[in-house]
């Protein structure tokens, strides 16, 4: 039985390189069916293989490591190719009669050897210590065509290819030094790589045509670590990555843009955009996936209802041509160097965060932040209107922000799209925390340019509202430009309703009201306490000017409401006594 490593065996490995400079004693030995085997004769000669396993009958470890031996036998060509596997036991009243009923009762197929077919000549050398330190049964001695010895090989059923291994890196020492398996070396290397910045776990090699179990690969390269079956038709290699993603992490407005830019034909998204970009799953990128990835955004859904992963795989990535964009590739391909070997890994939904490709996607960042302004005004029915507006900003493509209304009731929410007929724009309200939700993309990337005196975003409160900014990590912030310019971050300006909104001075002795304003005034309305505007002639108005007087001596004693209207800012409302 095997016991734990002690001290003296970690210094006894220490020198493990010295020791196994030695080469493996020969020995003649006789299966139970009789079959002589001579070590160096019949097979180190010949640029073979050998494989020894040391066990015993009554050896639970040995039973339980059978079959995973009996597979690697299959996969190396079951004796019949440039490896024998050799069964040998470590006792002496295991007679090759009962080796022999052991094999049958397991069902293992290559030779076996008890006490009275010499197991002990072939045993001694390695129970002695000359190679290590000896633990028990079970022990995997790998011999080269050279001589040389690997002992002591890690073959469990947590890794049943650490043999494998071991075989592959024998068949690179055949007796003339430089090849490997009868000197053919290993024909059918290859190797796959993913150049995105998501990594899968580990690669598989899948044998579709015969069914036959996936056998895991986690470097990606082939060295014949174990046999692949001659033909080569139908067995695939492909990254596997099984780990879940938050939906919503990484997926912006600005993957809209880049959609949107895709449809229009003004750009091309390369195979993995466009896998991931297909979000309903119906093998094209339309204006449905637009949609489903703007719910999302703004927290109408949790994910993606069409997908049961959060990730796509995609072989050869960087082309456009998404008839070439399967998810695996053939082996066969891939030896004869008829197929490029890299794939690519996307997050579905996150096309232009993800930087997809480690070289040349990267994304300009500006590091200083958009103003957004809010003004308050409150409006005849006593309620706050409170309007958004991006300023100085030309070349806008895109945005998503968000904002809290706290201490008082949202009645109505509205967007400025009717001002800004390029510019498709949306909007959530959570109703629990006050948190609106506003995102706008140009719909054809062509035409009106961003209007700064426009609000983007109209909202009505019972009562004056308390604004701030959402946190970050709750929902990203992001201002996309013409130029593929881009900032994450804005800093919320509240007008000063002091200046901005219109004064009224009411002087009793020239019967004047003077009006003044820091926005341009556009025209005004004087409403008695029935509602009837007193005032329709706009000839006093000086259109565009900042200050104005109008004179009230003809107007009767009694309460009045002056509404003025500025270019770019909302009405404002304000009663005035005549006496």
């Amino acid at each position: 039985m095997r016991t734990k490593i002690t001290l003296l065996g970690l210094i006894t490995g220490l020198s493990l390189s010295v020791i196994n400079a030695q080469k493996a004693p020969d020995f003649t030995i006789t299966d139970f069916n009789s079959k002589t085997h001579k070590l160096y004769e019949d097979y180190l000669d010949k640029d073979k293989v050998i494989v020894i396993k040391f066990f015993f009958v009554g050896c639970p470890p040995c039973a339980s490591i059978a079959p995973y031996v009996q597979s690697a036998y299959t996969r190396w060509g079951s004796g019949s190719g440039d490896v024998e596997f050799l069964q040998i036991t470590t006792l002496s009243s295991d007679k090759n009669a009962s080796v022999k009923s052991y094999h049958q009762s397991k069902g293992l197929t290559f030779p076996g050897v008890g006490s009275d077919g010499n197991s002990a000549q072939a045993l001694s050398p390695y129970k002695s210590g000359n190679f290590g330190t000896w633990y028990g049964t079970p022990t995997f001695v790998v011999i080269a065509p050279n001589g040389d010895v690997d002992y002591n090989v890690n073959m469990s059923a947590g890794n049943p290819y650490g043999l494998d291994t071991a075989i592959a890196r024998a068949f690179r020492k055949v007796n003339g030094g430089g090849g490997g398996g009868g000197g053919t070396g290993c024909t059918n290397a290859f190797s796959v790589k993913t150049i995105t910045s998501i990594q899968p776990e580990s690669y598989l090699i899948v044998d579709y045509l015969n069914g036959n179990p996936a056998i895991k690969m986690d470097s990606g390269s082939y060295n014949c670590e174990f046999q692949l079956p001659q033909n080569l038709d139908g067995i695939y290699v492909l990254p596997y990555i099984g780990s879940k993603a938050d939906p919503v992490s990484g997926v912006t407005t600005g993957d809209i843009v880049r959609i949107q830019r895709h449809i229009l034909k003004l750009d091309t998204l390369n195979n993995l955009q466009q896998k991931i970009a297909d979000v309903n799953n119906s093998f094209s990128v339309t204006a449905a996936d637009v949609s489903d990835i703007r719910k999302l955004i703004l927290g109408v859904t949790s994910g993606f209802s069409k997908l049961t992963e959060s990730y796509a795989v995609v072989h050869n990535p960087k082309s456009r041509n998404i008839f070439d964009s399967d998810n695996k590739v053939l082996i066969k391909d891939l030896v004869n160097k008829t197929k490029i070997n890299e794939f690519g890994i996307g997050k579905y939904g996150d096309i232009t965060g993800a930087n997809l490709f480690k070289s040349n996607e990267t994304v300009n960042r500006n590091s200083s932040n958009v103003q957004v302004y809010v003004e308050q005004s409150k409006l005849e029915n006593g309620n706050y209107q409170y309007s958004f507006y991006i300023q100085n900003i030309d070349d806008l493509e895109a945005f998503q922000f968000a904002v809290n209304f706290q201490n008082t009731f949202i009645e109505q929410i509205s967007t400025g799209q009717l001002d800004h007929p390029t510019y498709e724009m949306d909007y959530s309200l959570e109703s629990a925390t006050g948190t609106i939700r506003m995102m706008a993309w140009k719909k054809s990337m062509y035409g009106q340019q961003w209007n700064s005196k426009q609000a983007v975003l109209k909202v009505i409160s019972y009562g004056e509202a308390s604004i701030s900014k959402v946190d970050e990590t709750l929902f990203p912030t992001e201002f996309i430009f013409s130029n593929d310019r881009k900032t994450e971050d804005f800093k919320l300006m509240f007008a000063n309703h002091s200046k901005n909104q219109i004064s009224l001075i009411f002087n009793n002795g020239s019967k004047l009201i003077q009006l003044q304003s820091s926005d341009l005034i556009k025209n005004l309305e004087v409403l008695d306490v029935h509602g009837r505007n007193i005032f329709p002639d706009s000839r006093f108005i000086s259109n565009g000017s900042h200050r104005m007087e109008i004179r009230t001596d003809l107007w009767p004693s009694g309460i009045y409401f002056v509404k003025v209207f500025g270019v770019s800012k909302a009405p404002f409302v304000s009663k005035i006594f005549i006496p």
